[in-house]
């Protein structure tokens, strides 16, 4: 009798962690499959009137699960009277670098996505478009899965997996903002201008060559974005991000 109620036992804890199997199996599945988000650069100026606009939108996709929305202030717009606080000049470098690869022209407020097109963030809907494009364009497979983690200390870990091509691996500090400024000169004399998930460092932290292996940056924060991005302003092969605050 003893027997027979520890082989019932025995039967019903393997039920049971079947049942735990099959409940878990669809969740591991579904973070495989999650796609590599898209990285929206904005390329904006405190002393540019349409700018003010383009951040609200950037605002909008910085609450998106699958996009990575990045402000990047360029400086040179500050001949009109005023002297944008954000802007450093590897920020105009990095927009120069998009405009000589794409053969685009440099302007803001400006959007560049997976750093394969260049659009206007003036018109809202036109760039919504094209984002959705980008975001559902099939990911090659030599493309490298990017993950993210912050250790102690304040270091921040990027694993790059496997793939094949050639990349440059960018640590991005960016503050999620919303960060404001009252502007006092200028095309946006008088105005409070607001950004969101604004880049305030950017480093080229080594080289990808299609191995796998991971790279360490310490002081990445507010918050951090780990890009991997083909030389010279080339597409992006992949990007991942800490975790964001929620406005």
């Amino acid at each position: 009798m003893f027997s027979a109620m520890k082989a019932r036992l025995l039967a019903a804890v393997l039920l049971a962690w079947a049942a735990l199997g099959s409940f878990l199996a669809p969740a591991a599945v579904a973070q495989t499959a999650q796609r590599a988000p898209v990285v929206v650069e904005l390329y904006t100026s405190q002393g540019c009137w349409h700018c003010a606009r383009a951040n609200r939108f950037l605002g909008t996709l910085a609450r998106e699960d699958n996009v990575l929305a990045l402000t990047f202030s360029v400086d040179y717009w500050d001949y009109l009277g005023w002297r944008d606080t954000f802007a450093e000049p590897e920020f105009a470098q990095r927009q120069r670098d998009y405009a000589a690869t794409l053969r685009g022209r440099r302007s803001t407020p400006q959007l560049v996505l997976n750093g394969q097109r260049q659009v206007s963030a003036v018109d809202w809907d036109n760039a919504r478009a094209a984002i959705d494009q980008v975001a559902d364009a099939p990911r090659p497979a030599s493309h490298p899965s990017v993950s993210v983690q912050r250790l102690r200390n304040n270091v921040v870990r990027a694993v790059v997996g496997a793939g094949s091509g050639q990349a440059d691996v960018w640590f991005i500090a960016f503050d999620p903002g919303p960060v404001s400024i009252n502007v006092l000169a200028g095309e946006n004399d008088r105005r409070t201008l607001w950004h969101y998930n604004l880049v305030t460092r950017i480093d080229r932290t080594g080289a990808w060559n299609g191995t796998a292996t991971f790279y360490e940056r310490p002081r990445c924060s507010p918050e951090c974005a780990v890009i991997v991005q083909a030389p010279n302003g080339g597409p992006i092969l992949g990007a991942a991000f800490t975790s964001r605050r929620r406005r």
